[in-house]
């Protein structure tokens, strides 16, 4: 009797340990997470699921390699709702006893995707996410796992949280490689191994180190890759006789100057044979089309100088142009000295503004943001700003009140301060980073995908190229002399201008209300109406006939109602991200939502593409479509080529949209591409600036690509 006591004793001290072994060392824990506090109806919602594993364990990636296997997640949403596959992260390389090589994760990693709420989710309703999660964690040995992870959320609109953890582990995704980024690889075949050498060729892809291989879905071989002379080797031996025809998988590499880990999706023919080729998006290989990578730095610059001319000639800026071009016209006749100091002060502007955004591209970049030209419009809060500033502008451009500056800070008794016409440089900057112009886009996609000192010299480049004009009058001041002579038709002028100016205001509202929604509108035109207020109140009560402490009494007073309005209607809008309306579109072609997996399915099956890469706040963009793509023969034809017509609508920021524009060596929108049926490696890319022959004729060689299949 006391043997069996005895017995049992042990064996309950030998179950408690096991079971606080289990619960002490247990290698991965697990736990459910979203990039937002409440689910928007109709919305996106990203997910992620998190593994964070103890000291000297890893799970494995997509392809685990010689052995382990992949974590596999099985999702369980409320009905309506559909999940994105999973986005996997960049894994590491390891390797382990006995030559193996494997890649996965230690640490920590997040798996993410995104998730598609469904339009009918009530508001207020709280809902489940359930996720089943089975993965294999090794170190000396391994242990397989699995968890039932569940999240509850609220319906309702986006409330960010997790910011930081989502975005550390979306700049570790691989993206699509810059087309300056051109490959070279050279296959010799050893019996049924394959032997592909592979380099990075031409000037622009110089500074591109290659660093590693990782492949995707090689069951039936070995593979092993190797540094060799800035290169890399890639070996890979089937296990049987049949020789494997093609490797997919991702390029990891780096910038020299920038030795951030970069990687993005490549396919290679393992025939004998020498292949060049730029790697992109959708499992294609974009083929070079002989610009980007054949340039030098000096064309790029160039290109820079050119296309910030021809932004004095975009709609976003002539309001603020034709500003300073009344400002010329009153300074004819004048000191020629002044006329040369307010030149210079107005290019300086721009020339600065053009630099403070290539340092916030740099900042943001090194942070690990995706980042395009006119990103700044993305954001409500900076479009509200906007706003209210022209709308201050047009306000005293129809007599309201006067923006004037002290005399002691002009120099002068009265006309433009140095000052002011800095701002207005400023200004114009500002207005024109939603517009791209012939040349630009390509000057600026070699910019974005640069070191920062090579970015801060092709948006300087930008900046200069915009000011010529004003450095032209400022150096010969007597040009000024062909101008009209100043007199009473100055004043409609500058009228007219006030109600250019409120046309803009009315397209920033346009734009504000595609993020914020109708009712973010309205409360938007409230603090419009404060803003007037303030405005007029300056322009009664400020005068410099005044005295001192009633001028400071009514600015104290202005100030106050300005703030009181933007407190009061325009931040609520603001801080609540009021979700979008869903408005019918006023297009008459029939639009397709953009996803990189439904244009690759439909060129696979034959039907030509048409990708429209937009914006609300592009108004390049808009005048395109209204101007061109609404055209009846433009529509005809594409209804007669049976071509679908996608919308990449970059209004508000989305990765995969970036990514896609990086591909093509471009770093904002408009951006028109071509996909013909059945040849996803022939994409046709069309100009900034489209015309009705332009489209006809780029359907008519995609029709021809297409017959060739």
């Amino acid at each position: 009797m006391v043997r069996v006591l005895w017995v049992v004793v042990m064996l309950a001290v030998l179950f408690n340990m096991t079971e606080a072994w289990a619960q002490e060392e247990h290698p991965v824990q697990a736990r459910l997470v979203a990039d937002s506090g409440m689910a928007p109806p109709g919305g996106a919602l990203r997910l992620g699921v998190e593994l964070t594993m103890q000291a000297g364990w890893h799970t494995y990636g997509p392809y685990s390699g010689d052995a382990g296997r992949a974590t596999e997640v099985v999702w369980d949403l409320p009905a309506g709702w559909t999940a994105d596959p999973l986005q996997w992260p960049l894994p590491n390389k390891y390797e382990e006893e006995g030559d193996l090589v494997v890649y996965g994760y230690a640490d920590q990693v997040v798996l993410l995707t995104e998730v598609q709420v469904a339009p009918e989710a009530a508001l207020g309703d709280t809902v489940l996410i359930a996720a089943d999660v089975s993965w294999l964690v090794c170190r000396e040995l391994c242990i397989p796992g699995d968890a039932q992870l569940q999240l509850t959320l609220p319906v309702g609109a986006v409330q960010p949280q997790n910011r930081a953890l989502f975005s550390r582990y979306a700049e570790t995704l691989p993206s699509a490689i810059p087309s300056s980024v051109h490959l070279v690889h050279r296959v010799r075949s050893r019996g049924a191994e394959r032997v592909l050498e592979l380099s990075a060729a031409d000037s622009s892809a110089s500074s591109v180190r290659l660093l590693d291989v990782y492949p995707l879905d090689l069951d039936a071989a070995q593979f092993r890759s190797y540094l060799r002379d800035g290169g890399l080797e890639l070996v890979v031996t089937p296990y049987g006789e049949e020789a494997v025809g093609q490797l997919s998988g991702i390029l990891v590499y780096a910038f020299v100057g920038d030795e951030r880990r970069r990687s993005g999706p490549v396919t290679f023919d393992l025939s004998d044979g020498v292949v060049e080729q730029t790697a992109g998006l959708l499992e294609v290989a974009l083929v070079d089309r002989g610009d980007d990578a054949a340039h030098a730095v000096w064309v790029y610059v160039l290109f820079g100088v050119i296309g910030g001319f021809i932004l004095n000639l975009m709609p976003c800026v002539l309001p603020v142009i034709s500003l300073k071009i009344l400002s010329i016209v009153g300074q004819a006749g004048q000191d020629p000295r002044r006329v040369r100091q307010l030149g210079f002060a107005f290019a300086a502007g721009m020339v600065s503004t053009f630099l403070a955004l290539a340092l916030l591209v740099v900042l943001l970049k090194s942070g690990g943001e995706q980042i395009g030209w006119g990103f700044q419009f993305q954001y409500p809060g900076f479009v509200a700003l906007m706003t209210a500033l022209i709308f201050a502008l047009g306000l005293s451009l129809f007599g309201v009140y006067e923006i004037s500056l002290a005399p002691n800070q002009i120099g002068y008794r009265d006309g433009e301060g140095l000052s002011a016409s800095f701002f207005n440089g400023v200004l114009a900057t500002v207005l024109a980073t939603p517009c791209t112009a012939p040349l630009l886009g390509t000057a600026l996609g070699f910019a974005f995908a640069q070191s920062a000192l090579m970015t801060c010299a092709i948006f300087a480049s930008i900046g200069v190229g915009m000011a010529l004009p004003y450095v032209a009058l400022a150096l010969r001041p007597g040009w000024t002399r062909w101008l009209p002579r100043p007199g009473s038709w100055m004043e409609r002028f500058k009228q007219g201008m006030g109600f250019l100016l409120m046309a803009t205001v009315l397209w920033l509202l346009w734009v504000l209300g595609k993020q914020v929604g109708t009712e973010g509108v309205i409360w938007t035109g409230a603090f419009l109406l404060g803003i007037a207020v303030a405005c007029w109140i300056l322009g009664q009560w400020v005068r410099l006939e005044d005295g001192t402490h009633r001028r400071a009494v009514a600015r104290a007073v202005a100030l106050v109602v300005a703030v009181s309005s933007y407190a009061f209607f325009m931040h609520p809008v603001l801080v609540r991200s009021l979700p979008v309306d869903e408005m019918e579109s006023e297009s008459s072609l029939e639009w397709i939502d953009f996803s990189p997996e439904d244009v690759e399915r439909r060129v696979r099956a034959g039907q030509t593409v048409f990708v429209d890469f937009t914006a609300e706040w592009c108004w390049t963009c808009k005048v395109n479509e209204r101007v061109v793509l609404e055209q009846a023969s433009v529509r005809n034809q594409f209804a007669l080529d049976e071509v679908a017509t996608v919308k990449a609508d970059w209004t508000t920021r989305n990765p995969q949209i970036t990514q896609m524009l990086s591909a093509f060596g471009r770093s904002g929108v408009p951006l028109y591409v071509l996909f013909p049926g059945g040849h996803l490696d022939a994409p046709i890319v069309l100009p900034e600036l489209i015309s009705e022959d332009i489209v006809l004729e780029s359907l008519a060689q995609a029709a021809a690509l297409r017959s060739q299949r």
